[in-house]
């Protein structure tokens, strides 16, 4: 038999993470992206990610996370470079907050090791941390920080190595299904295969043949603050700021502090939401910092916009595209994706080539959102 050719559209987190796995299977693998990833336009910038073994977004996704630590770890023995910061993961709020009572419930569901906190024992803990009374803290062992411009960096750099074909700065303008495969049109002309990979982020949505679920973009930014003390034993950590929303801090890198916001409601089409970033972003950054780490951040050094891609329903869809099975799709990360990415990857893979992904992706079917 042939080898089977797939074609990867978005090379990004997942699309790296895809064609790596795809080569891996014996298929001709061609790649196309409109940037040069990893680059800052769409949602895999910023030095640093949260992972977890536990997963606030539900019990189904523990599988998943799982699957993707153990494939980050077996690609940092082939690299014999890190891509994990093992800090454990602190997570503070109101009992009912979204990120602490589904962290407990998918701890509780699959039996995995945790501990729920009082402000008390926090403080005792973590003597630099401010928390208020009335607060309760999840605490995640499995949690850490993963490096995604070096992992999609080394992604693709091994998919090259391994026979790849990667187009960068070529965007794909559409797509359709031939009698025999698939057929895609680019800036620089048009390539056919037998299937497609499609995780193209807010791109998706506007591709010329797109049928898959509605799809939103939503604007968030990055911050970093100078690091004015030290904090010993410092986990990630995501607050509640009492609304119902949670914010990343990170640990200390090269004596900066990053915090993220995780969702801001402000959502429209990729090409025409705000690059730029604003004083209220920066302030509502720095107003957790004062609430939570009042001696440890400085002023604000730097500041960058990132883009999720969201579902209706806030969970992935992972499937075949609906009247073209030929292509298959991961969309959307909702915020959270990253952590999932190369187990993502690895089960778009094994759908292109007619195989059973090795997570059951039942959960992410386009029927469930």
């Amino acid at each position: 038999m042939s080898r089977p050719r797939v074609i990867v559209i978005g090379l990004g987190a997942v699309g790296s993470a895809a064609a790596l796995h795809l080569l891996r299977a014996g298929a001709t693998v061609i790649g196309f992206d409109r940037w040069r990833p990893p680059h800052g336009h769409g949602s895999t910038h910023g030095e640093s990610r949260i992972t977890r073994a536990t997963a606030w977004e539900g019990a189904r996704y523990v599988p998943l996370v799982a699957r993707a630590q153990q494939l980050w770890v077996d690609f940092a023995r082939e690299t014999g470079r890190a891509y994990f910061a093992p800090t454990g993961g602190l997570f503070v709020g109101h009992p009912h907050d979204y990120h602490l009572a589904g962290s407990l419930g998918s701890a509780q569901a699959q039996q995995l090791p945790h501990a729920w906190l009082t402000s008390r024992e926090m403080a005792r803990r973590w003597p630099w941390l401010r928390v208020p009374a009335e607060s309760v803290g999840f605490w995640d062992p499995g949690a850490g920080v993963l490096a995604p411009e070096r992992i999609v960096e080394d992604q693709l750099a091994m998919a090259t190595s391994r026979g790849a074909t990667l187009h960068y700065e070529t965007p794909v303008q559409a797509m359709a299904p031939t009698a025999s495969g698939v057929r895609v049109e680019t800036s620089r002309g048009a390539h056919e295969a037998d299937a497609i990979v499609l995780c193209a982020g807010g791109w998706t949505s506007g591709l010329d043949g797109w049928t898959g679920p509605k799809l939103q973009v939503e604007r968030v930014t990055q911050h970093w603050f100078g690091e004015t003390a030290s904090r010993a034993d410092a986990p990630v950590l995501l607050l509640g700021d009492g609304h119902g929303h949670a914010t990343a801090v990170f640990p200390a890198q090269d004596g900066l502090i990053k915090v993220a916001g995780h969702g801001s409601g402000r959502v429209g089409p990729l090409d025409a939401l705000d690059r730029d970033v604003h004083a209220a972003d920066v302030e509502g950054a720095a107003s957790i910092l004062r609430a939570y780490l009042p001696q440890q951040a400085g002023a604000v050094v730097r500041s960058v916009t990132c883009f999720y891609t969201r579902t209706s329903c806030g969970h992935f869809v992972i499937d075949r595209m609906p009247g073209a099975p030929q292509v298959v799709f991961a969309s959307a990360c909702n915020g959270y994706g990253f952590k999932f990415s190369f187990a993502v990857g690895e089960a778009l893979a094994a759908l292109a080539l007619g195989k059973t992904p090795p997570v059951d992706i039942r959960p992410w079917r386009i029927g469930y959102c």
